[in-house]
Formats: structure tokens, sequence, C-alpha cells
């Protein structure tokens, strides 16, 4: 049976110790698992039991990377899971965080779809929502439910982007085609973008 021959803490991580088995290094845990788990120099240990040992420690350091990734701002499960993913950890250790997350309600599909969408919808439209929504990893049926908005507003927001992208430009048909793209980008419909469009006409005398 493997034995534990030398334990050293970690010059630059106090809270990790460096575990040696039979004479050679064999893992880093963090020193919450070698007493939770009363790991000892001397010590026997079976395979199995290393293994919980190394599944404990790594939850714990991915939880506190995870909670660190949050402090950036709201995050989707998929965002989530990415960036534990590319941190390498293994996929029972990510399971483990993303469901612990959930739990405390750090993580919320939903919610972060309703602030995402309060937060954006004065500059962008349905369509670029809902497409921003999906990409990030909320469910289309999610996306679509929480990017709706109201048509009044959405028409009040366009016009309001639009006035600051005409402020000094012409209102000739080349200028009007352009705002007419820059608005359809934002992701607001044909029918309000037209109703700015001919609204610029209507005022300037170019409306067919």
């Amino acid at each position: 049976m493997p034995k534990i021959t030398d334990m050293q803490i970690q010059k630059n991580n106090k809270t990790r110790a460096n575990v040696y088995i039979d004479g050679e290094f064999s893992m880093a845990l963090e020193m919450l698992t070698v007493m939770k788990l009363g790991l000892k120099i001397g010590q026997d240990v079976a395979e199995e039991r290393l293994a919980e040992a190394v599944f404990d420690s790594e939850k714990s350091v991915a939880f506190e990377k995870a909670m660190g990734y949050l402090g950036r701002g709201m995050k989707t499960v998929k965002q989530m899971r990415d960036y534990l993913t590319k941190k390498a950890y293994s996929p029972e250790v990510v399971d483990y965080v993303i469901r612990r997350l959930k739990e405390y309600r750090y993580i919320d599909d939903e919610e972060y779809a309703k602030t995402y969408v309060e937060h954006n919808s004065s500059t962008k439209g349905e369509r670029r929502l809902k497409q921003e929504l999906v990409s990030k990893g909320i469910a289309l049926s999610l996306a679509e439910e929480h990017s709706q908005l109201d048509s009044e507003q959405a028409l009040t927001d366009a016009n309001r982007l639009a006035q600051k992208y005409m402020r000094s430009k012409p209102c000739d048909v080349k200028t009007l085609q352009k705002l007419q793209r820059y608005l359809l980008s934002r992701g607001y419909g044909y029918d309000t973008v037209n109703a700015v469009l001919r609204n610029y006409k209507l005022d300037n005398g170019t409306d067919d």
C-alpha cells in the first residue's frame, strides 16, 4: 500500500502542501483537505483515499477560482463551465462547482437573462439581445422570453440612437441608408427601423 513519506507546506502558498508518496512527489493538496482526511507522514493510504483527497482539494480550489471569476460580474452556467474547463479541472470537479453555485444562486441563467436585457435594452433591439444571450449560453427559450421588448419603448430607444447617429450628418438618401443598416445591426426589427426612417424622410421632404 502507498505510504505518505513527507508533506511540505508550499513556500508561495501556505494553504497548500506538497505530498510525497513512497519518497516521490505525488500531489499538492489544500491543508484543509489534509486535516479533514487526517493525512499524516508515515501513514499508509489506499489509492482510493488518495483519489478522494485530490478530488476534495481540487473542488475547494476550483470553487475559490469560480468565486473570483464571479467577482468580475454575473456569469452564465456555460461561461462558468468553459472557464473552469480551461483551468484544466476535471469534469467531475466542474460539475460539483456548478452544482454548488446553482444551490447558492451565485449563477442563475434566468436571472442573468433578465439583468442583461435590463442593462442593454436601451441600446439594442430584440434580435440583437436574443443573439447575444444565446451566444453566452442562455437557452433559446429563455433568450426569446426575456428579450421581448415593449414596441413603443423600442421605437423611442431607436429614435434616440438615430438622433445621436445623425448628429452633424446630412439627411440625404445615402446617409439614411447607412442609418438603416446601423439600426438593423443594433437588432431592431424592420418595422421599428422603417418607422424611424419614415420620420426623417417626412421631416426632410424625402419620403417617396
